[in-house]
Formats: C-alpha cells, structure tokens, sequence
C-alpha cells in the first residue's frame, strides 16, 4: 500500500467517524509523520492529531494472517485485470469468488467470454471447479475499469475483539505521543474494524473500558455501521 493510498484511508475513516458521531471534523494529513501524528482534525472546539489503527481478530505479533492473505489476493485480481487490458479495449467489471489460483484460465476464460456480452449485460461463468467469475460488459468509453472485487474475502462470520487486544493496539500507538507532544497537546486514537472484508469483521462491546495510555480519546469505527468513544 503507498503512502498516499494509506492516507486517503485514514482520512476515509477519521471522516466517516466523525459523520457517524453526529459532529463536523474537517480532516487534514499532517504535515509530517514524524513529529506528529497521522491526521489533524479540526472542530468547533479546536483542533486535535489523530492516529488511525484497523485492528483484527486473528492479530498477533507477526500481524492479520486474514488481511495478509486479503492483499495478496487483491494483488492477484489487479495483474489479472493489468494482464486482461494489456490484449483487449473492452471494458469490463469482474467479480471473483473461490479458487483464484489458476491465473492463466481465469484470463483465457474472461476474454473468451467478453466479445459475446452487450453492453451492461452480465454472465456468470465456471472457469474451473470452485470458481466462479461475474462478468458485465461496461460502456468502452470508461477505459480500463480495474476496480475488480474477489468476493471470497468479503463474506465471512463476526468474531470478537478481547480487551487485551485493544489495549495492545492502544500501548503500541501511545509510544509516540512524547514526540507529539512538542506539536500539538490534544492527540486522540481512532481504533477501525472494517467490516466490509473478512479481516475486518469484528464485534466490540460499546461499554468497553481500556486504559488510555495518553490518549485524550480513544475511538472505535466499526465501519461501516457505527462509531463510539471507547471509556477509560
């Protein structure tokens, strides 16, 4: 993920907490990561730094195998669609569920497909056992539509997040605030679970408490649903 891509998340996220909240936050990168954190808000009461951390069920010191295993599925649809508009203009929308594996059948199998769709209609199609692909033929003028999904990673069950793992999400993010301090006193964590992928999919108690390690606030976006303050 670049550092822009990173950033248009986090403003995505601190945005949309605020929208949930009911209060107005217009949301800015900072000017550094260095000395401060990631985004500052600004209110009607002022203005705050806010740090922005997506947490996981299954995380563990090494990371989200989930959400490391998401990206490279994610990575695997794009050279599929950078492979597929490298031999034909048509543009198209792609939809992938199970076995992703077999890169070469599932390009064949789409551009075999393509020229027999009118526009906007869609096909299913079964490349291969425990595959399928949804295609829709898009009007040619888009150009080349990459935003292809891999559904398989956005169907799963909740789980739950411990206290324990809050708090160690919280400690990690608190060793930088001495240095944000000499920029800006009020620092404030926002804690995500992003819900639409599986990685993500997690349940959290409003009435949580945590210790702040700092903080002045610590929230939880459980996006796209709700948000709260966490208590401490």
């Amino acid at each position: 993920m670049t550092t822009k891509h990173k950033k248009s998340i986090e403003m995505f996220y601190a945005k949309k907490t605020g929208e949930l909240l009911g209060e107005s936050w217009e949301v800015e990168p900072s000017p550094n990561e260095v000395s401060w954190p990631d985004l500052i808000v600004t209110t009607e009461l002022g203005k705050f730094g806010l740090e922005v951390r997506e947490i996981y069920p299954d995380e563990s010191i090494n990371g989200s195998t989930k959400k490391a295993n998401e990206k490279n599925n994610l990575n695997s649809i794009k050279n599929l669609a950078d492979a597929y508009y490298k031999t034909s203009r048509s543009s198209i929308n792609v939809k992938i569920s199970g076995d992703i594996g077999h890169h070469d059948r599932l390009l064949n199998a789409i551009i075999k497909e393509v020229p027999k769709l009118s526009e906007f209609e869609k096909k299913r199609i079964e490349p291969y056992n425990d595959c399928i692909i949804y295609i829709r033929r898009l009007p040619n003028q888009i150009g080349e539509y990459k935003k292809w999904e891999y559904m398989s990673d956005r169907v799963g069950f909740v789980s739950s997040i411990d206290k324990e793992s809050i708090g160690r999400s919280i400690s990690e993010k608190a060793k930088n605030l001495p240095k944000y301090a000499e920029n800006i006193s009020d620092v404030r964590l926002l804690l995500v679970s992003n819900r639409i992928f599986n990685s993500g999919k997690a349940r959290l108690n409003e009435d949580v408490t945590c210790d702040s390690h700092g903080f002045n606030t610590i929230y939880y976006l459980s996006y796209p649903y709700e948000a709260w303050k966490l208590s401490s």
